[in-house]
């Protein structure tokens, strides 16, 4: 029951054991100006051998100034998954960035602040907050590069040991988004992030998506998230990976 409760959470919930969070996937990227965004939610019952459910919620508020100087992104995620008598997956995350562009350059300045807790890593609480730079190197014909960098200083507190972390990390991603045409689009986002003082403690992950046309309509689609720590909390795993493979129809 245990695995099999582990496998639900992982494929209902990919990123729940990573302690990157991708940005780069939740951004709006178009030409609203003003306040967008969008809530996601949802819910699951699986029976087994005891009745386990699901519950998830994905807001995500965005604000762009008129000018396209002034960027707001404010995103939560949130998930939990339990049986009749235990809970499996407890998981909380709030994520506020601010960017300005600098003049019309491809160039922006971003910080950022996040809160998170998760029950898979013994994670009673992390925070951090940082700045760094991001860069649009390409952007042709529904091609688009970007690379950032920056510096953020994090606290965490694991339990049950009531272990304190503090520290001074370097995040590094590389993102794309290829979407040239109605019948094919791949994207994703690459994230390397040392510690200052050690960089043989430093956290990878990777989140990639494809996207084929079939027929008309009809879509093939596979995700691909891998993660890893050098240094996990005890008890936790290293590497984990997911992976799905589905189907999306259009109408109308």
């Amino acid at each position: 029951m245990k695995y099999f409760t582990l496998f639900i959470v992982l494929l209902l919930h990919g990123s729940v054991l990573s302690q990157v969070v991708n940005i780069e996937n939740r951004r709006i990227y178009n030409d609203t100006t003003g306040l967008s965004g969008s809530i996601d939610g949802n819910f699951s019952a699986v029976q087994n051998a005891n009745l386990l459910y699901t519950l998830g919620l994905r807001p995500k508020v965005q604000y762009k100034s008129h000018d396209k100087k002034h960027y707001y992104l404010l995103i939560g995620d949130f998930a939990y998954t339990r049986s009749s008598d235990e809970v499996f997956a407890n998981s909380g995350m709030l994520h506020l960035r601010y960017a300005y562009r600098i003049k019309q350059s491809p160039w922006k300045w971003e910080s950022y602040a996040q809160a998170q807790y998760n029950r898979l890593l013994n994670q009673r609480l992390r925070s951090l907050i940082g700045t760094g730079i991001r860069w649009k190197f390409y952007d042709k014909k529904g091609v688009r590069f970007f690379l950032g960098t920056s510096a953020f200083g994090e606290y965490e507190e694991i339990q049950p040991n009531n272990q304190f972390n503090t520290g001074i990390r370097w995040s590094n991603y590389l993102s794309w988004y290829i979407d040239p045409n109605d019948n094919f689009s791949f994207t994703g986002a690459t994230y390397y992030q040392p510690l200052f003082s050690n960089f043989r403690d430093f956290r990878f992950m990777g989140q990639y998506a494809l996207l084929f046309k079939l027929i008309k309509n009809l879509k093939f689609k596979v995700e691909f998230m891998i993660y890893h720590d050098s240094r996990p909390p005890t008890g936790v795993r290293n590497t984990i990976f997911n992976t799905t493979i589905g189907f999306s129809y259009g109408f109308g």
